[in-house]
């Protein structure tokens, strides 16, 4: 994951600009009203002249020797309170600069520090100054010297522009001003209204979200408001522990989980690999893994991979709480029956699930071993692949790491303002497996690929794609190669020798690509050299693809890189001795590939991220009874090298691998990259004052391993420049101080 502190990010005119702004205190959207004066609550008071609650406001002129007032009703008059409406604005701000002759900012009678609503906007004067020190955002970017900006303007990349700034205002307006920014909408209408939290009155606020510590203070949790949370006992509680977090509302039926226990192995990606071969083994016939998830580190700086997917197909017809029931089993060593305390049933039964969970190591609260936490949770598999149902993204929330931290940890509240001008771009070249090997999977993975097609261009991405074979060159009978297919050329359908990148307008010749890859020329033999095929592709259009695109390589194979496999890379995926064996491949195919992916990465470049689908796990190989030869030694090492994912070759169909592998796409190309780490379930949107929906197809929706937000279904107006807001609740740990 990449970590962006303390930068807010605005898009213009295609280009991205990082402005230092210094984001507001723990304190904001707190509207508590603190009394600081150690004076007790006198009924009246003896001098008139004096300021017993010390707000620069005269005794007199707050009721005292007169009428005296209680004006937020809390018990304490307002000569003695220091927020006389208890708008989370001290009255010492709200009085003004001359507090003998408070401030009444819309004449309405009462000064604004009596009227919760000083500018009648629509908005109470604690959500609009959410930090209560009476300035609107903050940002500490200087223009060059001799180049001062005026008073009434700030600076913005250098420019000096209109004194309210979207990217330094973190949400906050003016509370005496009804229309900050002068754009004729009251600041109760603009999109930073949702950066209060969620209520009646804001029905499209920040969503309010539960915390819940462990009870041996293993983590501590953060989950929807409406789940129910409860820990489940274990006959044996040396295997570890079960959270369980139930969903059970419409549109959800979610079975959650937080399951702990030591690591099984003896790295964080062979405990992947470990718990989910446990999963499929344990579940059923058909059970497979979909994606191996994304590896990085938590927002707490623990090792982490992310959004980990397994279908599970049970032998008989089963609700979503009893799925989970059998997975956390798995993943605990242990039978079912030994789990109890596990709630009520709820839920349509069914024998197809998708489990989606996150795998994190972090050291123990006590002992010398490490620990492992898997959050996550069960769904029906139909309802998982529904963009209209809302498990899909609950499954993200739970699995995308952001909903665990230390037990000790406390929180905050972010908003973040940008300016947005849509662009998504993508350079793609596809690795594609057609030797004889492959034949049981050839129909799905051009299947696959073409619709992949289909979906990057619903999804509005701007992509071009190279399709190659894995065959370095054509031999003759003699066995010598002819010269015409050794360098990494594109398939362009008919022929190779247009050598094209391929537009979303041309999907027919795409087709053609995918199912025959190697265009007129012969088949791949049983040598299949993808990273070699890969890194001549790069190199022969390294002068072409796109600076601000993301770089993307996707393999397709159900055997090992032949060259890995000429120089004996044998062991398990990602052993440091294959992985020292892949860096010294002669052609040195394997580190150009990762080198060149990864720069991309530096200094908030375009991404560059290869994925995979292969003999993964073991269950999917021949030996096993599966029908991958070999485990795809060399791609799988270079997905997880680069932050890419791994799907298997074994899985009834490549569509779910496809939409997580163009979703992760999308986000890597999005440049609304977040300044904190969000809990995402509490996250909030707004695009040009209008609140957006969670929603792939119609709205926004959060990609943990960017740190970013995705605009889904959103019309805009050509290199438009557009006002977005998005606001969340973020965790507050030894790693992230309070601001």
């Amino acid at each position: 994951m990449r970590k962006f502190s303390y930068l807010y990010v605005a898009v213009i005119g295609f280009s991205i600009l990082i402005l230092g702004c210094d984001p507001d205190s723990s304190e904001k959207f707190n509207n508590t009203n603190n009394n600081t004066n150690s004076n007790t609550n006198a009924t009246d008071c003896s001098d008139p002249d004096g300021d017993d609650d010390l707000d620069g406001i005269p005794n007199r002129v707050e009721g005292c020797g007169s009428e005296v007032r209680d004006s937020d009703g809390d018990g304490w008059y307002d000569f003695n309170d220091t927020d006389s409406d208890n708008d989370g604005v001290s009255d010492r701000v709200e009085a003004g600069d001359y507090p003998e002759f408070p401030i009444d900012s819309d004449g309405d009678g009462d000064p604004d520090y009596r009227d919760k609503d000083s500018d009648n906007d629509g908005l109470n004067d604690g959500e609009e100054d959410q930090n209560g020190d009476g300035k609107i955002g903050k940002c500490v970017d200087k223009c060059p010297v001799g180049n001062e900006c005026h008073e009434s303007q700030t600076c913005v990349n250098g420019e000096c522009v209109l004194k309210f700034n979207l990217l330094c205002s973190m949400g906050e307006t003016d509370p005496t001003n009804p229309d900050t920014d002068g754009d004729g909408i009251p600041d109760g209408q603009e999109g930073s209204r949702i950066c209060s939290q969620q209520s009646e009155d804001n029905p499209m606020g920040r969503k309010p979200v539960q915390f819940v510590n462990h009870s041996g203070d293993y983590y501590r949790l953060a989950t929807e408001e409406s789940a129910v949370v409860y820990e489940a006992s274990l006959s044996d509680s040396s295997a570890g522990g079960i959270m369980n977090i139930d969903m059970d509302w419409v549109g959800a039926q979610i079975a959650g989980f937080v399951v702990h226990r030591n690591p099984p192995g003896a790295s964080i990606t062979t405990d992947v690999y470990e718990i989910s071969s446990r999963i499929t083994s344990a579940l059923g016939v058909g059970s497979v893994v979909r994606s191996s998830g994304i590896s990085g580190m938590s927002h707490d700086e623990f090792p982490l991979i992310t959004n980990i997917a397994v279908q599970i197909v049970t032998p008989d017809s089963i609700t979503v709480t009893e799925a989970r029931k059998r997975v956390a089993a798995a993943m605990l060593d242990i039978q079912p029956g030994d789990i109890t305390s596990t709630g009520t049933d709820y839920g349509t039964s069914g024998t197809n699930f998708m489990v989606e969970f996150m795998l994190e190591k972090r050291p123990p609260t006590s002992g010398d071993d490490d620990a492992i936490i898997m959050m996550g949770g069960v769904a029906l598999f139909d309802d998982y692949v529904n963009q209209e149902h809302q498990s899909g993204f609950l499954l993200d929330d739970l699995s995308n790491g952001s909903g665990i931290a230390q037990f000790d940890a406390s929180y905050e509240d972010e908003c973040e303002g940008y300016y947005y001008t849509p662009t998504l771009k993508a350079d793609i070249i596809w690795v594609i497996d057609e030797s004889g090997s492959t034949g049981d999977e050839r129909q799905k993975i051009a299947d696959s690929t073409v619709m992949f097609f289909n979906n990057a261009v619903n999804a509005g991405l701007d992509f071009r794609m190279g399709v190659i074979d894995m065959t370095l060159c054509t031999m003759d009978m003699f066995g010598t190669c002819n010269g015409y297919e050794p360098d990494g050329r594109f398939c362009t359908g008919d022929e190779q020798t247009g050598d094209e990148w391929l537009l979303p307008s041309q999907s027919s010749e795409f087709a053609a690509c995918a199912y025959k890859p190697s265009g007129d020329y012969e088949a791949d033999s049983s040598s299949e050299y993808g990273l070699q095929q890969a890194q001549r592709s790069v190199a022969r259009h390294y002068n072409d693809i796109r600076p601000d695109a993301v770089l993307v390589v996707i393999f397709e194979t159900d055997e090992n890189d032949q060259e890995a496999a000429d120089e004996d890379c044998d062991g398990p995926y990602n052993d440091p001795s294959v992985l020292s064996c892949l860096e010294g491949l002669p052609s040195g195919s394997y580190s150009y590939l990762k080198n060149n992916l990864l720069q991309r990465n530096i200094d908030d470049g375009p991404g560059g991220v290869a994925h995979a689908i292969l003999g993964y796990p073991d269950s999917c190989l021949t030996a096993n009874g599966g029908t991958a030869p070999d485990p795809g030694t060399g791609y799988y090492e270079l997905a997880m090298a680069t932050g890419g994912q791994i799907g298997s070759v074994c899985a009834p169909d490549f569509m779910t691998t496809m939409n997580m592998i163009l979703d992760s796409i999308v986000a890597k190309a999005s440049p609304l990259i977040l300044a904190h780490f969000p809990i995402s379930t509490s996250i909030a949107v707004a695009l040009e004052n209008t609140p957006l929906e969670r929603s792939r197809t119609l709205g926004f929706d959060y990609h943990s391993s960017t740190n970013s937000i995705v605009l889904y279904g959103q019309n805009f107006e050509p290199n438009s420049i557009n006002e977005l807001v998005v606001s969340y609740r973020r965790w507050v740990t030894g790693v992230a101080p309070v601001d």
